[in-house]
């Protein structure tokens, strides 16, 4: 169904495409109480051609996913151990970039920008497709990179334009066809907080620092002898001092694991299924360690997807720079819920919102999501060493 249609707002998923294609110019993007964006139009300019409805996401999804080409899985690791450190996974990204250069080209990605504002960009150079680095757990403003990238392409220009898989289908619906010079990448998606909620957040964490946060990474690895890898930390910079926080004490992390606070159409999303809409799709490979006992997921392990005949042609390219394997699409899809079904919305959502801003932060966190029972097999699990879990669990896997 068409959002200005029905108004039900989980028939939008804000990428702003039927505003760009507007020719009567007659769509805005409007910001909602909960900070995610509609678009709007003006009755007395709209002429009914129609164009918005021809890039919806939500309705048009069957034009840009009728290929032959079945998708292929890889576990994927970039050679250079510092790349795999300062991404969130295996470091395909890197490897992409890495991959495109040369020649006349441009990288669109999701950056954070000095007002942690987090948004959609281009680069050409490598220090600032860096900062495209690592997974932002917001949804990002896409400014004009619809048309930023059509002119390049247009100028015969190659392109990378990565995101999530409704902002590829977005921009995919906007160029009205395919375009040899653009290889597209998505992610898989759990599901996408508005920067209202983030800035709420970030405000609560300043209250509690008595300073202005000046950096803020999503996905930030540690290791220690005890606990192994744990790729699942926020750090943040506040003056000369650093924190880092894991996923069951961060506020944020922990809604945002629970599905408390998604955008609306994340909870029915069309493109949480394998069926995917770009060249390319890059995530963690969760229960890799199923499989490859050896490799550790929060270490730095990727699964790569190559979803048509391109995107296939680059995975070639990047064993230049990485350790690819090929492994089972369905043990993929089996291990990552996200490619066969949308977030669960959390019961505590409505009442979440209906705090935004007003409360603390982490109490309203605290009083959506309430911690859950420590039993005593959990306190032994967290007590027990990462190497003894290891143990454990590939026993478990040579008995099934």
């Amino acid at each position: 169904m068409f959002f200005l249609e029905t108004k039900n707002k989980e028939d939008c998923y804000g990428c702003g495409a039927c505003g760009l294609i507007c020719p009567c110019e007659s769509m805005i993007m409007i910001e909602d109480e909960e900070g995610f964006a509609y678009p709007q139009k003006s009755e007395e300019s709209c002429k009914e051609c129609g164009c918005c409805k021809k890039v919806c996401p939500n309705i048009s999804k069957s034009k840009i996913t009728e290929r032959v080409y079945p998708s292929k899985a890889y576990l994927a690791i970039h050679r250079d151990e510092e790349i795999v450190n300062k991404s969130s996974s295996g470091g395909v990204f890197s490897a992409l970039t890495s991959a495109f250069f040369g020649g006349s080209y441009k990288v669109f990605g999701v950056e954070f920008d000095k007002d942690l504002n987090v948004k959609h960009s281009w680069a050409s150079d490598r220090e600032k497709m860096a900062g495209y680095r690592k997974s932002k757990y917001v949804f990002s403003d896409m400014g004009n990179s619809y048309e930023e990238a059509k002119a390049f392409l247009d100028a015969g220009e190659k392109v990378l334009f990565t995101g999530v898989p409704c902002q590829i289908a977005g921009l995919k619906l906007y160029l009205g066809k395919e375009v040899e010079n653009l290889l597209c990448g998505d992610v898989i998606c759990h599901g996408a907080p508005s920067q209202k909620v983030f800035d709420w957040y970030i405000k609560y964490l300043e209250n509690k620092h008595k300073g202005r946060v000046s950096s803020f990474t999503f996905r930030h690895k540690t290791y220690s002898w005890f606990k192994g890898w744990n790729s699942r930390n926020v750090k943040y910079s506040i003056g000369e001092e650093s924190f880092i926080y894991s996923s069951t004490v961060d506020p944020y992390l922990r809604g945002y694991h629970e599905g408390l606070f998604y955008r609306p159409s994340c909870y029915t999303c069309k493109y949480a299924n394998p069926v995917r809409v770009s060249d390319i799709t890059m995530a963690d490979f969760w229960g890799v360690d199923e499989l490859f006992p050896t490799i550790d997921v929060h270490k730095g392990c990727s699964v790569l997807l190559a979803n048509t005949k391109k995107g296939q042609e680059w995975v070639n390219q990047l064993e230049a720079f990485m350790t690819i394997k090929e492994v089972g699409l369905r043990d993929v899809i089996i291990r990552n819920r996200q490619l066969r079904e949308p977030a669960k919305k959390h019961q505590g959502r409505e009442m979440f919102f209906s705090n935004l801003g007003k409360k603390d932060f982490k109490s309203m966190v605290k009083r959506c999501i309430p911690k859950e029972q420590i039993t005593l097999r959990k306190t032994v699990v967290k007590l027990m060493p990462y190497k003894m879990k290891k143990m454990i669990k590939k026993l478990r896997n040579k008995s099934k």
